[in-house]
């Protein structure tokens, strides 16, 4: 089980996310912050304020703006890393292993997004905080934790000899979302007359 921890300056970037109407308060999860203007949690927490962009995968794009930004990167298979959220009873606990090669799927998401995993636990509550590298850098973001009784060892034998396996969204998926976001906001935006130029007349040709 994931075990709390004490006040740390990089784990506590880390911030509680409850849920809107119809359910005001009811629901909750984690959060971390992506740039000064907006910050990303799990897609699958209903009723969540403020989001601006759904992701194919487990990730919403919300506005909250803050003065402090975690800087971003792609992990390394085989580092060690420590998955930060709250629990169910909003306190704050951490889980540590190390990232694995292997790549996994989940069900009702597109098979065009790929999750990345770890050895670490986590548990409920945690879906949405961010997974940090030693170096204080974000790596990803918690989105689910697969029992070990799941685990089909005939088709995946890279994940049978585990005693745990943690889901996470890499800094890269979550990165082709936010592309994505801004893309579609972009085409979305309404476009303007074309500017005048000045200094010419069209006439047109009598027949």
């Amino acid at each position: 089980m994931p075990t709390a921890y004490v006040s740390d300056p990089v784990y506590d970037q880390a911030f509680v996310v409850t849920s809107g109407a119809p359910l005001p308060m009811l629901l909750m999860a984690t959060a971390i912050q992506w740039n000064e203007e907006y910050a990303v949690t799990a897609k699958h927490t209903p009723f969540l304020r403020d989001v601006v962009h759904e992701g194919l995968g487990d990730v919403v794009f919300f506005k909250h703006k803050a003065n402090k930004v975690p800087q971003w990167r792609q992990f390394v298979p085989g580092e060690s890393v420590t998955a930060v959220g709250f629990n169910s009873l909003m306190m704050p606990v951490q889980g540590k292993g190390h990232t694995l090669a292997s790549l996994v799927r989940l069900s009702g998401t597109p098979g065009s997004v790929f999750y990345s995993v770890h050895d670490g636990p986590i548990t409920k509550g945690m879906s949405g905080g961010p997974v940090f590298a030693d170096d204080g850098n974000v790596v990803g973001m918690n989105v689910a934790y697969i029992a070990k009784d799941q685990i089909d060892a005939r088709t995946r034998p890279d994940l049978a000899d585990k005693q745990r396996i943690s889901v996470f969204m890499s800094y890269s998926e979550i990165d082709k979302e936010w592309r994505r976001f801004q893309y579609l906001a972009h085409r979305n935006k309404p476009q303007g007359a074309p500017a005048a130029i000045k200094g010419f007349v069209a006439v047109a040709n009598k027949p």
